[in-house]
């Protein structure tokens, strides 16, 4: 169907379809960052801020690691989902069994070279010499789960893809829960500190892959995954050329947003143990915000890749415009939120009072972060539901230019306050800069590539 052949005015029941997808992925995805809240609540209690501190760079660093890697998620989920819109079962297998194996591929190349990035990213991030040694002892258990992390990308990269949001969210549950339960008993019952919060990630990443692999086994058929993984077609690069370029614009997308975050932990670093440990419970909150109004952007993914995959403009346009109004809603609910209980949230975190006063004086900006970010987070879902990886690139780009131009100068002048008022400014360009972009991104629907 062409892209302006005649339409209907709007699918059917989109509120209904936005929440359908919405609902369960903000469940799930703010089930994170309240694990990420138990372990910070477990280690804030042990004796110093350098353990928190510790255990804020670690998580970070392989936050950052895997997000490098989100391309396999975010390609999977644009792809499938187009051939979802299409109803092609055998293209979704395809693309799936593609992202799995360069999952396991790059997973396994990540633990081979386990002791080059932990020494690059210790000379990047400069932690203090006594918090050094805590943060090698979490990276050096909590590597061997990256296979299982990048394995879990592509199968919720098919989950979303398809609207399967009840199944995606059933996985982030077991792998949030688990995680959190055994940190608790490796931490707090056996006395295994920062150790204790590496393996329980460890164990429940895998847990995560066998509870994904049977879902996929469940919704595709083991007949056609077998002939996706024996098929030729499945590794002809002619085939392979969406998915590969694809991911590799996401990537590059992805490393230039790592980089702005890691100079905000650098600065942080700079500025001591204390700015430091208050900074990891700043990101904490940060990911609380991202994953929760990332709920509308999978499913902007889902909904308007497949009306790219049919190549109907009117139903594309319905989904951006819906999808838009219910994250500004959702935004204005989190700002609502720390505003009146941002302070009291950090008291109960952590119980080092300088920590708490450092976090509490950077509150007014965590209040302004979900209205002013809102646009970045949908935007990128409807961009990967097209599969714009050039435009998102692109548009990165020009975000991360602005931060650096202003981190040095707001963090000299204000601190840890200006650090975060620099990051403020890097969701608006990010934004500012897709929304400037999108008529050019609208103009494509209908030419669309179908083969993968």
């Amino acid at each position: 169907m062409s892209a302006d052949a005649p339409a209907r005015v709007r699918p059917a029941h989109p509120h209904r379809r936005i929440w359908a997808i919405a609902g369960p992925a903000i469940i799930a995805n703010s089930s994170a960052p309240l694990v990420g809240l138990v372990d910070t609540w477990v280690v804030g209690h042990l004796p110093g801020a350098r353990y928190l501190a510790a255990v804020g760079i670690g998580a970070m660093v392989f936050s950052y690691l895997y997000w490098a890697f989100g391309f396999l998620r975010m390609s999977t989920t644009g792809l499938v989902a187009q051939a979802h819109g299409r109803e092609d079962q055998d293209q979704i297998a395809r693309t799936l069994v593609r992202s799995l194996l360069m999952a396991l591929l790059f997973g396994s190349l990540i633990v081979l070279a386990a002791g080059p990035v932990e020494l690059a990213a210790t000379a990047f991030l400069a932690p203090p010499e006594d918090t050094a040694p805590l943060f090698r002892d979490y990276f050096d258990i909590r590597v061997w789960a990256v296979p299982a992390a990048l394995l879990t990308y592509g199968i919720n990269g098919y989950l979303i893809g398809t609207a399967q949001a009840r199944r995606a969210l059933y996985l982030q549950l077991v792998l949030n829960i688990a995680n959190g339960a055994l940190n608790l008993l490796f931490v707090l019952g056996l006395g295994m500190g920062v150790a204790g919060v590496a393996l329980g990630s460890l164990i429940a990443e895998w847990l995560a892959v066998l509870m994904g692999l049977a879902y996929v086994i469940q919704g595709l058929g083991a007949p056609r995954l077998k002939a996706a993984l024996r098929g030729a077609e499945t590794y002809a690069f002619a085939k392979m050329r969406k998915l590969l370029s694809t991911n590799g614009y996401i990537f590059a997308r992805t490393l230039l947003l790592i980089l702005a975050l890691a100079l905000t932990t650098r600065e942080a670093a700079a500025l001591g143990d204390v700015p430091l440990a208050a900074n990891h419970v700043l990101g904490t909150f940060m990911m609380l915000i991202a994953l929760g109004l990332d709920g509308f952007a999978y499913a902007a993914e889902a909904l308007t890749g497949a009306a790219w995959g049919k190549g109907v403009r009117n139903d594309f346009r319905t989904w951006v415009i819906y999808g838009l109004g219910w994250a500004a809603l959702a935004a204005i609910c989190y700002s609502l939120g720390f505003h009146f209980f941002g302070a009291g949230l950090v008291g109960v975190l952590t119980d080092i009072e300088p920590v708490r006063a450092a976090t509490v004086e950077v509150m007014p900006m965590m209040v302004l972060l979900p209205i002013i970010g809102f646009w970045c987070y949908q935007f990128d879902g409807i961009y990967i539901g097209a599969t714009a990886g050039a435009a998102m690139m692109g548009t990165a780009a020009v975000a991360v230019a602005t931060f650096i131009l202003v981190l040095n100068p707001l963090t000299d002048r204000y601190g840890l306050l200006g650090l975060w008022m620099a990051v403020g400014v890097f969701l608006g360009m990010r934004g500012l800069s897709q929304a400037v972009w999108y008529p050019w991104l609208e103009r494509g629907i209908g030419r669309a590539d179908a083969g993968a």
